[in-house]
């Protein structure tokens, strides 16, 4: 047993048993009388009143006396009048006079005679002692002596100068006094042994302790704290039997002052001797009752639980320990671990035994609890620290009993395994791979490249999709291999190598193999296939594919088929079978499809076609009227308009030509001016005429219509009789009046070097032209292939102001693609999202392609996302979502992003709702990210259970991901701390602190880990720091 005495404390409460005697206070009952003519017989007077205790009448006759000094001085009795002196001081302590101290101090100090000092030092030492101020009661014991005492006032005075020393814990000085009085008859001799044999058991002096102890076992008030020092010493002696049998008694009779303790002192003993059942319910007893407990304690209570199979009571007990970093802890952790196997509790065991793991007190519980939690990782599904755990764990203990059965776990977690990228790793570094081994590499290979194409890196995963294509042991795997070669190939615009790969994939389906997965079906083969035909302008082929594709399949199957059925009537009109194209149309028309507005315009092309100007007309009013916000809007009002043109109803055509102007940044806005300035022509208006020609060249200047604007402004200020107001316009609006042979062949030659790819060359030609034609009539391309030239060169600084100045010029044919680019060297390269969004709406509205309308979604949703413009992203995902010709990847983006924005503005549930969409399409990054957020959204509901669940979720689906994995356990610590399950929060707060490699979750998770530690350490009994035995008193 470990017991230090806190002396503080012992001397706070102490009950000294037959103190000094009382010092009786006497009133005087009358004044004193007149001294008497003979002044020595007043001195004998006053002497016999101070003997008989009637201080206050004594001191009055000495200080009389003391007046008659010269009397004394006369008569050669100068000793009498010293004695005045003395007992009137000394009368003046009795009385407790404030100026007592002082007058004794002042006697002592100029008093010539010796025993008087020595009496006087007694009696000031007397004084101090009573009033607790034992320091300064020691010097004046010590100058009293012995010589003028009798023998009961040496006792005492022993016995109180030893008690002074025993105060000050000086017990060299005290003890030999104690020694002196404990054989010394009377009041003191009972005390002075107990207080003897409390030094000596200090000393450890357990035979002498014990002889002193025994004397006053049975008196009071000793009786009530003494047995419990004397079944302490049977225990210090190793006499384990003795001290129980010597305490239960005591215990029974009770009324013990150390009872509590005195039930520990057993229930250890018991412990001590294996006793665990019989040590049992004292241990519980002092447990319970105990203000606090040392570490040990909870130690033994609980290894007693262990031993009798009570596993729940031991694990409460145990989990305690977790922050002891010693033997005891790392024992305590080791029998945790086996408790919650016994009850079935891996997961808890697994972190227990990850502490044990920790320490290296005991190298072998260390090394079983090693193997222990990686087998545990396995089969709890946390293959990434089964996998890490259980390599190490054969690189340290290679000859291990467990090392077998480690390699026998490997396999299948390479197998099983979703962390391709730390399996293809561990694959590499086997030097000789089992036939099992050799077959899951196509598998690996496989399953990394569906990573690498869900994080955006094509060409890492098409090596090793060619890699897994070298291994074909699996006839699914490879067909799934040459479906994503090929899409990655279209995606990169490789459309031959995209053909081929795919038709390799539906080649199989051909041979009675069906893989598919996710996108990878037959479906979306047909129609990947289809789109890159229709790049490659082989229509024939093209329709094909389409109408292939026109069977569902999978989430996106209804959406591919539809769109596939749209580029079925294409293809036709493109092949120029009208009627099939339009019958088409009209089944998209009449199902109200996805694209009937499209459908509906395309119709009346059709329409027009066959010079059935009226149904046109038709079809273009119902696309207008059903269908307000189509963006084939403009395009109807625009063939509305030629189609009046046509039959010459030019001023019916000009208000369909206007409605284009209405909307800001219109592409077609050049060929509607041009159109309206025709109109107003023929319509003999020329001066209208006139005005939109210019308005068309002054916002238009580069477009190729501006140069049909001026051919027709000089025919009509040539018809005026007003060529110099041709000049003058020209001159105003800066143009040349017609573009020089320099000019002309300056550009030309730098363009074609353009088009060999001969960039270098294309991009000195460019620098030259814009240098020596800053004005010239091909300034806006040039600034625009300079810019491509630049950014092929990927130098996006000095591409991005050629394109700004293309889009500075207003619309051109380069415009869409210089937003296109500004936008993406902004948003990629800059990563200025304000500037990248700006650019994003521009292309917005110059966007002639679906393609490039989907790229300004993309872009705009990016941009609002990276802005924290939470209302302006879920505008723009839903947007994006209810797009028909959006890839899997823009339905995983939308919802992430939705996602998102609900958490950012505390909708959880409807977070969590979009979360999971993320999480049923992908294991990409998102897919980790959308668990973890899943998980952090079910804490801040205080669903911790569920939160628990989903945390662990992404653990295990996701093991590829190390820093959401890394955030989810440090989101396990706070869901466990949230449940005051400080041993779980702390394990799992620590695996971060030790293992993490990313240096703000891990500061992070330290953090965290010190405030659980602060919490568990506020609510606990046991003492943080038990350095003292705090619980001795002395009677």
């Amino acid at each position: 047993m470990w017991r230090i005495f806190c002396f503080s404390r012992v001397l706070q409460l102490i009950l000294c048993a037959g103190m000094l005697w009382g010092i009786a206070v006497h009133k005087a009952s009358a004044q004193a009388t007149a001294i008497d003519a003979d002044p020595a017989a007043q001195f004998k007077r006053a002497v016999v009143a101070y003997q008989h205790g009637d201080y206050a009448i004594a001191q009055q006759q000495f200080e009389d006396i003391i007046h008659q000094i010269e009397y004394f001085q006369q008569t050669n009795r100068a000793l009498d009048a010293e004695d005045a002196r003395y007992y009137d001081a000394v009368c003046a302590l009795q009385l407790l006079q404030p100026d007592a101290e002082k007058r004794v101090l002042d006697f002592i100090q100029h008093t010539t005679s010796i025993p008087r000092r020595q009496l006087a030092s007694f009696y000031l030492a007397q004084y101090y002692y009573q009033q607790h101020r034992y320091g300064e009661a020691i010097p004046y014991y010590v100058a009293a002596g012995i010589d003028q005492l009798s023998n009961d006032q040496i006792a005492e005075a022993k016995f109180r100068l030893g008690y002074c020393y025993f105060y000050q814990k000086d017990f060299t000085h005290a003890a030999p006094l104690f020694a002196d009085v404990k054989g010394m008859e009377g009041r003191y001799q009972i005390p002075a042994n107990y207080y003897d044999g409390f030094i000596a058991f200090e000393r450890k002096q357990y035979d002498q302790a014990l002889q002193s102890f025994l004397k006053v076992a049975n008196q009071p008030p000793y009786d009530r704290v003494v047995p419990y020092y004397i079944a302490e010493i049977y225990y210090f002696r190793g006499e384990k039997q003795r001290a129980i049998d010597y305490a239960l008694p005591v215990l029974q009779r009770g009324n013990n002052y150390y009872q509590l303790q005195l039930q520990q002192l057993v229930g250890q003993a018991y412990f001590e001797l294996g006793a665990y059942q019989q040590a049992l319910p004292y241990l519980q007893q002092y447990a319970r009752k105990a203000d606090s407990l040392r570490r040990e304690d909870v130690y033994e209570l609980s290894f007693c639980y262990y031993q009798t199979q009570q596993y729940p009571e031991a694990i409460l007990g145990f989990k305690q320990l977790s922050t002891v970093t010693d033997s005891l802890g790392q024992n305590a952790m080791y029998l945790l671990g086996d408790c919650y196997l016994k009850t079935g509790q891996k997961a808890d065991a697994r972190n227990a035994f990850a502490i044990c793991a920790r320490s290296s007190y005991n190298p072998r519980q260390q090394e079983i609890a090693r193997f222990i939690y990686g087998k545990l990782s396995y089969e709890l599904g946390y293959e990434d620290a089964a996998l890490a755990t259980l390599r190490q764990f054969l690189q340290d203990y290679p000859a291990s009993d467990y090392a077998n059965e480690a390699r026998e776990l490997l396999v299948p977690l390479l197998m099983n395994t979703n962390d391709y990228k730390g399996a293809l790793e561990l694959y590499a570094s086997l030097p000789n791979p089992s036939p099992a081994l050799l077959r899951a590499y196509q598998k690996l290979t496989f399953g990394r490249a569906m990573q690498l194409i869900n994080d955006g890196d094509l060409s890492a995963a098409d090596s090793l999709l060619t890699i897994s294509l070298v291994h074909p042991y699996d006839a699914s795997y490879q067909a799934l291999a040459y479906f994503w070669k090929g899409e990655i190939a279209y995606r990169r615009g490789q459309t031959d190598d995209a053909i081929h790969d795919i038709q390799q994939y539906l080649n199989s389906a051909v041979s009675g193999i069906f893989p598919s997965l996710g996108e990878a079906n037959v479906q979306t083969a047909h129609y990947n296939l289809g789109y890159c035909y229709l790049q490659k302008q082989d229509y024939a082929d093209a329709l094909k594919e389409f109408q292939q594709a026109q069977r569902p399949y999978g989430t996106s199957g209804r959406r591919i088929a539809q769109d596939a059925l749209l580029r079925v009537a294409d293809c036709y009109y493109m092949l120029k079978q009208y009627d099939q194209a339009e019958a088409v149309y009209d089944q998209i028309i009449n199902q109200r499809l996805p694209g009937t507005d499209y459908a509906l315009y395309q119709k009346s092309i059709l329409a027009g076609i066959k010079g059935n100007y009226a149904a046109k007309m038709q079809l273009l009013n119902q696309l207008t009227a059903q269908y307000p916000h189509s963006r084939f809007q403009n395009d109807a009002n625009y063939e509305k308009g030629l189609t009046y043109m046509t039959e010459e109803k030019y001023a019916q055509a000009i208000p369909y030509f206007e409605k284009i102007l209405a909307t800001p940044h219109d592409p077609d806005a050049p060929k509607a001016l041009l159109k309206i300035g025709l109109a107003y022509f023929n319509m003999g208006n020329s001066q209208r005429a006139l005005d939109y020609y210019q308005q068309l060249v002054q916002q238009y200047p580069h477009s190729n219509e501006a140069q049909d604007a001026l051919t027709s402004i000089r025919t009509i200020y040539v018809n005026n009789g007003n060529p110099q107001g041709y000049l003058d316009f020209v001159k105003q609006t800066g143009m040349a009046v017609s573009s020089s042979t320099a000019d002309s062949v300056t550009y030309a030659a730098a363009e074609t070097q353009f088009g060999n790819e001969n960039i270098a060359a294309a991009l000195q030609g460019f620098n030259q032209y814009l240098l020596e034609f800053p004005n010239g009539q091909f300034v806006v391309p040039a600034h625009f292939y300079r810019a491509e030239c630049y950014y092929m060169q990927k130098d996006y600084l000095h591409a991005l102001p050629d394109y700004q100045y293309v889009l500075q010029q207003g619309y051109s044919r380069f415009a869409e693609r210089s937003a296109a680019q500004a936008a993406a060297i902004s948003l990629n390269e800059l990563k200025n999202f304000a500037q990248a969004r700006t650019y994003f709406e521009m292309l917005n509205q110059l966007a002639t392609t679906k393609e490039n309308e989907l790229t300004a979604a993309r872009g705009l949703l990016e941009c609002d996302y990276q802005l924290q413009q939470w209302d302006s992203v879920q505008l723009e995902a839903r947007y994006l979502l209810t797009r028909q010709d959006i890839s899997t990847n823009d339905q995983i983006t939308g919802n992430y992003y939705l996602a998102m924005a609900f958490r950012q503005q505390q909708q959880c549930d409807s977070a969590i709702s979009y979360f999971r969409k993320v999480i049923q399409m992908t294991k990409s990054v998102l897919g980790a990210a959308s668990r973890y957020y899943v998980a952090d959204c079910l804490l801040q509901q205080q669903q911790l259970k569920d939160a628990e669940r989903a945390a662990f979720e992404v653990i295990r689906s996701t093991p590829s991901y190390d820093y959401w994995i890394a955030k989810a356990y440090v989101l396990l610590g706070d869901i466990f701390a949230a449940e005051k399950d400080y041993f779980n929060a702390k394990a799992t707060l620590q695996s971060v602190v030790d293992n993490c490699q990313i240096a703000e979750i891990r500061d992070s998770a330290r953090q965290k880990l010190q405030r659980v530690i602060a919490e568990e350490q506020a609510s606990s009994k046991i003492m943080r720091n038990p350095s003292a035995n705090d619980t001795l008193q002395h009677p």
